[in-house]
Order: structure tokens, then C-alpha cells, then sequence
């Protein structure tokens, strides 16, 4: 059986080289992290913690998360962390993580648009009615609506993408 993932389709999208050496081949290459990978890990890590402790009925405040955030940056910090863009330091970037989890806990503060059924939850879809090829991802936080009709995802991962869209569209303000 063949199991795809979103990142590995991308990847042979961008780079098949890559890809035959990493899936194919099995070819351990030491990867570079970005910053911008590591920021959007450490926001995801502290948004899935304010899902997390809700659902143990403990309500953090936003100077907890942040806190939490610039902790974790720290300990998670290391300097094989690649900042491309030479005119940008890494406290630049601690700085957009801090406003993108202020935003965020500002926008759906106190966090009661539905009831999380599931944190990191993956999900695993058959392509076709055999089963030899599968779609594997991982749903970073399904909701209930409070209706109970609809069960919304919510990718942490792409929140500075659809803030950017929410901005264009003129849905939001800067």
C-alpha cells in the first residue's frame, strides 16, 4: 500500500530529485530548518497548548501563551536555524510569532465557537475504490459547531496565510 502526504506531493512537486532520495531511495540528507518553519512550528505548538488546557477547563490568559511561546522559542532556538533574509534577526521573527498568537487570541477570544472534538488528529483517505493508494494528513484541531451541523478544521500552519487573505479581500484591518 502507498500512503501520500500533502508535504510529499509537494515535494516531488517541486524537487523529484528529492523526492526519489528521500521516499524512493531512503537516503538520510541533513535538513536545514528555516525560520520560517520553525516560527510556524512554535506558533502551532502554542496554539494546540491553548486547545489543549481548554479542554481541561484551564483558560490561559494571552500573557500565558506568550509567555509559554518565548519560552519554547528559547529552548527550541538553535543555531543551525537558517534566516535567509540577511536584513531580519531571529527576534525579528520571535516578534511576528508574538503578533500572530496576539491576533489570534484576540480574534476568537474567549474561544467558544464550537467544541474541539480533536487536537492533531490524523486522517487517513483511500484514492479510489481500491485501497493500494491512500491520502495521510493530519487535522490540527476539528470543531463542532455550536449548531452541531458542521465540523470545521482549523490548520494553525497556514493562520498567517489567511490573515494575509482576510486583509486583501478587505475583511479585516492591519
Amino acid at each position: 500500500m502507498t500512503v501520500y502526504s500533502h508535504s510529499r506531493l509537494s515535494c516531488y512537486e517541486q524537487r523529484p530529485a528529492k523526492f526519489k532520495f528521500q521516499y524512493i531511495d531512503k537516503v538520510e540528507a541533513e535538513a536545514e530548518q528555516s525560520v520560517e518553519a520553525f516560527l510556524s512550528s512554535q506558533v502551532h505548538e502554542t496554539l494546540e497548548k491553548l486547545y489543549r488546557d481548554l479542554g481541561y477547563q484551564k483558560h490561559n490568559s494571552l500573557e500565558e501563551l506568550l509567555d509559554y511561546f518565548r519560552i519554547e522559542w528559547s529552548k527550541n532556538w538553535s543555531d543551525d536555524i537558517v534566516i535567509v533574509k540577511d536584513e531580519y534577526t531571529k527576534d525579528n521573527y520571535l516578534r511576528m510569532g508574538e503578533k500572530y498568537l496576539s491576533d489570534y487570541y484576540q480574534r476568537y477570544y474567549p474561544f467558544d465557537q464550537g467544541r474541539t472534538i480533536a487536537l492533531e488528529e490524523r486522517i487517513v483517505i483511500a484514492l479510489g475504490p481500491s485501497s493500494d493508494y491512500k491520502l495521510q494528513g493530519y487535522i490540527d484541531r476539528l470543531t463542532e459547531a455550536k449548531d452541531g451541523l458542521q465540523n470545521t478544521q482549523l490548520s494553525y500552519k497556514r493562520f498567517n496565510e489567511i490573515i494575509s487573505e482576510l486583509k486583501t479581500a478587505g475583511l479585516i484591518s492591519n
